[in-house]
């Protein structure tokens, strides 16, 4: 009896200890080693028999040994992982920092003895193609700049914001879709335009291309900070900002620039394999020509996207996975010629410091959250709209990446209308406040919404041209089955959940 009540106490202490960082720390560590393995395991056929080992010996022949010792190197790592994470299970006294400590330094070993397999396997074997495209590693430089500077620069944002009062506490402020409980910063889509326009210039410049897209969004800065204010502030001036005609107008406003820079949507597929030219009718405007269905089919284009992912931005840290992850499609898209030029490493490098701010900011964007993106999650919608075109990224494409907002939002839009409501006012019936509502946590609503993006946008990029506009539709059709099923499902339980007598 004694035997089993320790053996018990014994289980609980260690499922309290895996409880905290110490098992999120192992298997971060011990995904860096099963890298490790796979890397040896696809470069092994290019490696000389033998192979550099034991740079502790004396140099020449001493150090060389058989190519198959290399799997050696993950396997101590993964014994060290091991050891640690032995040692703070049973590390029953209170030593402060000591687990962090350990952990740090279990990771330090895991990237030196990276670095290390890497120097060998390339000093050590014959020519063979990268593992991962050497652009795609460039893209890091810029994403990590960007997303670093938001990391350093989100909390001074927020003490910003709370010094102007640009707090949403919904004790006060209310939103028929608001489902936060307690007070947070608002403006985090307008450091996201800040840290965006700083870190294109630095590594792209002030290129001609992206002249009107900078443009643009000064503008959405600029509105997106007056309507932050007006819309925490509820006796300011700039209420009138409330009317969803005058907020549709305004974005309309604020496209023109990118889209008179060249940014047009100049033909669109259609099921049957052709093309639909759509600069057939010309219009000329301070000496240039214009084409007039373009203009209007890339400004509703834009302008659509723009509200489809600011309605999804409904959940804390739901947002920014969204954008980061479209944002990193969209630079692949850039990538995917295979006579590339400036123009497209451009998009792809802008595209990537897109992501690298939108994932910077989920730190402080996650539930509960610290800070929300407010007005300004229109400025991601359209970096990703412009960049998408600029990209020669198919619309059917652009709607896969961007999928459950897309669909939310054409189902948001019928049902509020069917009820005789403005298309453009905001409620309580997104699919995230539906997925609440069957019994969700607001961070499994938030993971969902990265994984379907991902998961759909990955299908939109590796499948063939040919075929995508016909995937896309049935694509659209199943989920849009399981949106139906959904709230069909949860009104009839609303209708059968009986009223409460007071």
């Amino acid at each position: 009896m004694k035997l089993n009540k320790r053996i018990e106490k014994t289980t609980e202490y260690i499922l309290v200890k895996l409880k905290d960082k110490n098992l999120s720390n192992f298997l971060v560590n011990t995904i860096i080693d099963i890298f490790l393995f796979i890397y040896i395991r696809s470069r092994f056929q290019y490696l000389n028999n033998d192979i550099p080992l034991w740079y502790t010996k004396i140099w020449g022949d001493a150090q060389l040994a058989p190519k198959f010792n290399l799997y050696l190197i993950p396997l101590v790592a993964m014994a060290v992982n091991v050891v640690a994470l032995i040692f703070t299970l049973l590390n029953r006294y209170y030593l402060r920092y000591l687990e962090d400590v350990l952990w740090y330094c279990v990771l330090f070993f895991n990237i030196f003895i990276v670095g290390s397999v890497l120097r060998i396997i390339r000093i050590s074997s014959i020519p063979f193609s990268s593992f991962i495209n050497p652009l795609y590693v460039k893209l890091l430089v810029p994403m990590s700049f960007s997303l670093i500077f938001m990391l350093i620069t989100m909390p001074y944002f927020i003490d910003f914001a709370k010094k102007k009062k640009l707090i949403t506490n919904p004790q006060v402020h209310s939103h028929p879709g608001m489902i936060l409980r307690a007070p947070s910063a608002r403006g985090g889509g307008l450091l996201y335009s800040i840290i965006l326009m700083i870190s294109a210039i630095i590594f792209i410049g002030f290129s001609k291309q992206f002249s009107g897209l900078y443009i643009s969004l000064i503008m959405i800065s600029v509105l997106s900070f007056v309507d932050d204010y007006q819309n925490t502030h509820p006796k300011s001036s700039y209420r009138f900002l409330e009317n969803p005609v005058l907020r549709l107008f305004l974005l309309f406003l604020s496209v023109i620039p990118v889209v008179f820079s060249g940014v047009m949507i100049h033909t669109v597929s259609n099921p049957f394999g052709s093309f639909v030219k759509l600069d057939v009718i010309e219009i000329n405007i301070f000496n240039s020509s214009i084409p007039l269905i373009s203009l209007l089919v890339t400004s509703l284009w834009i302008v659509w996207l723009m509200n489809v992912l600011s309605w999804s931005n409904g959940v804390d840290g739901q947002f920014p996975g969204i954008v980061g992850i479209a944002s990193l499609l969209v630079a692949l898209l850039a990538l995917r010629f295979e006579e590339l030029t400036d123009s497209h490493y451009q998009i792809a490098v802008f595209s990537a410091i897109s992501a690298g701010a939108a994932f910077g900011s989920v730190r402080y964007n996650w539930h509960p959250s610290k800070i929300m993106w407010g007005f300004g999650a229109m400025s991601a919608g359209l970096v990703i709209a412009s960049l998408a075109i600029l990209a020669q990224a198919k619309i059917a494409v652009s709607v896969l990446i961007l999928l459950i907002p897309f669909l939310d939002a054409l189902f948001t839009v019928s049902r509020r209308i069917l009820h005789g409501k403005n298309p453009f006012k905001g409620d309580r019936g997104h699919l995230h406040h539906l997925l609440l509502d069957k019994g969700w946590s607001v961070s499994k609503v938030a993971i969902f919404y990265w994984l379907a993006t991902a998961l759909f946008g990955l299908v939109g990029l590796f499948s063939p041209e040919r075929i995508v506009l016909k995937l896309t539709f049935l694509i659209m059709g199943v989920v849009a089955f399981g949106l139906i099923v959904l709230n069909i499902s949860l009104n009839t339980r609303k209708k059968e959940t009986p009223p409460t007598v007071l």
